[in-house]
């Protein structure tokens, strides 16, 4: 039996080094040409909501299956020089929570819309279940050519903005997210990879779907809110009415908060949206410094520390990261995951040493 195994290992072993030797690998590029920053919380948490997979050992997998299988297709669409996957930080919302005390009050991890078995009904199994997936998940990642970061006192949000606005300005930069507050970070160097619509956002596409320029497309959202974060709005302004009533929004030139109370305040008489504005203008003054990320508001030694841990990429451990779907049971849950391994992570792993 142990010979078995070990000429089961040897023959893994000679199939990786031949699949090495066969794959193309565009040597024109660094590992920074083309980078690919991942919203690692956001993709985990929306995965593991919708993605029903049960292992071979009867446990839920969605978020780790689910998270892995987004990633690969992005990657293989996309082709990044390298990944950089970022997870909120213990104590990230505290900085908003100082400023708002209700910033994300009540906020509770989704329910998944496809229930695989009734154990998932109550919220203290499920948040076990989310605990134990995202260890998972890490886990899988530190043997792939990625980079993973958690900075504590930093949300994922504000890592991610100051990677994508501060870092690795001589290439491009494409944020993986389904939070559209990142809209408002697209300009010719940085776009978004939406794994909900499956969808790249340049600034034609911004201002395609939105009808606003991605430069203003924060004045549109600190009028609107965000009902996700628990941060509400000016009362009936939504994106028709912020458009209609504040038509800089639709210009490439970037407005102000003040720009906006100010007209408000000259046109207070002609519409009730006005008006509300106005009255609500210390929570349109508050939702900028809540939700504006291009200007990260956390210390220079927080910033080191982002500059420090993307640094670090894993190897690519493709033995092991087998091994470890074999100890999970979960062969099944990423189909033909050898030439999956090889086709989206090699590549990356050949920038990585460059």
């Amino acid at each position: 039996m142990q010979e078995e195994t070990k000429k089961k290992f040897s023959s893994i072993f000679s199939q990786i080094k031949a699949e090495h030797a066969s794959l193309p690998v565009n040597t024109k590029k660094d590992k920074n040409s083309d980078v690919l920053v991942v919203d690692g919380t956001n993709n985990f948490i929306r995965c593991w909501t919708v993605v029903p997979t049960l292992s071979d050992n009867g446990d839920h997998v969605g978020g780790v299956s689910g998270f892995l299988s987004s990633l690969g297709y992005a990657i293989k669409l996309l082709r990044p020089t390298r990944v950089i996957i970022v997870f909120d930080g213990k104590g990230g919302s505290e900085r908003r929570r100082k400023l708002y005390p209700q910033y994300k009050e009540g906020r509770k991890v989704m329910k998944r819309l496809n229930r695989a078995y009734e154990e998932m009904s109550d919220t203290e199994t499920e948040q076990k279940s989310v605990v134990e997936q995202m260890g998972k998940l890490v886990s899988f990642l530190q043997e792939l050519p990625v980079s993973v970061i958690s900075i504590d006192h930093i949300e994922a949000d504000d890592a991610i903005a100051y990677i994508a606005t501060q870092m690795y300005k001589d290439g491009r930069v494409t944020i993986m997210s389904g939070d559209k507050d990142f809209m408002q970070l697209v300009n010719d160097r940085v776009q978004i990879w939406s794994p909900i619509k499956k969808k790249v956002y340049g600034i034609a596409d911004v201002i395609n779907e939105y009808g606003i320029h991605p430069t203003n497309f924060i004045y549109y959202r600190i009028l609107e809110g965000d009902s996700s974060d628990n941060i509400d709005g000016v009362k009936g302004i939504g994106l028709k009415t912020a458009i209609k009533n504040f038509p800089m929004l639709t210009e490439a030139e970037e407005t102000s908060v003040e720009k906006i109370l100010l007209r408000a305040k000259d046109c207070v008489n002609e519409k009730k949206a006005y008006a509300s504005v106005v009255e609500h203008a210390e929570i349109v003054q508050r939702n900028y410094t809540l939700m504006q990320l291009k200007n990260p508001d956390f210390s220079p030694s927080l910033q080191l520390k982002i500059q420090e841990n993307t640094e670090h990429i894993y190897a690519f451990n493709k033995f092991h990261f087998i091994q470890k779907l074999t100890t999970h049971g979960m062969h099944s849950s990423i189909p033909n995951f050898h030439v999956w391994l090889q086709e989206v992570f090699y590549p990356l792993s050949v920038f990585a040493a460059s």
